[in-house]
């Protein structure tokens, strides 16, 4: 059987049937035939009666799906290929006073203090922010752009 997997939403593919997972629970979970070291869990799902976890090794870094019985006694084991990870060409860029308008204010105030917000706005309208809070707010862009995907060069 051929096992494939999706790192973004933690779903198992057994052939071409998905297999949402039940439970993220890490645990040590056997040894890796490859390199001998230890295998972790990454996700617990059910096939039929059969319990299968994907694991990864703490070493080597190889994927297996282990199989086990209704009574969590060992069945099988077999490799798991990663589906590719989708990754975007780039964020849109927010160079001006008419992006940071248009970026919503919660969003602003999820990453940056009030301070640091007047700052960014002193800063596109091409006025003088006061440094310090600037200097701060420059320190959270990457944060800011992993959680709303929108990239900051003011």
């Amino acid at each position: 059987m051929d096992y494939r997997y999706d790192l973004q939403g933690n779903v198992l593919y057994m052939g071409e049937t998905p297999m949402p997972a039940y439970s993220l629970e890490e645990n040590e979970i056997g040894t890796c035939t490859h390199c001998d070291s230890p295998m972790v869990s990454i996700s617990y799902h059910v096939s039929g009666e059969e319990i299968v976890v994907t694991t990864k090794c703490t070493a080597c870094g190889v994927f297996y799906a282990i199989i086990y019985g209704p009574e969590w006694n060992w069945l099988d084991e077999a490799p798991i290929s990663l589906l590719p990870v989708p990754i975007p060409i780039s964020n849109p860029v927010v160079r001006d006073l008419e992006g940071l308008e248009a970026i919503n204010f919660k969003k602003l105030e999820a990453v940056f203090s009030k301070g640091e917000i007047a700052a960014l706005f002193a800063r596109a309208g091409e006025k003088a922010p006061i440094r310090q809070y600037l200097y701060r707010a420059r320190k959270k862009y990457r944060q800011f752009e992993e959680i709303f995907e929108l990239r900051l060069e003011l």
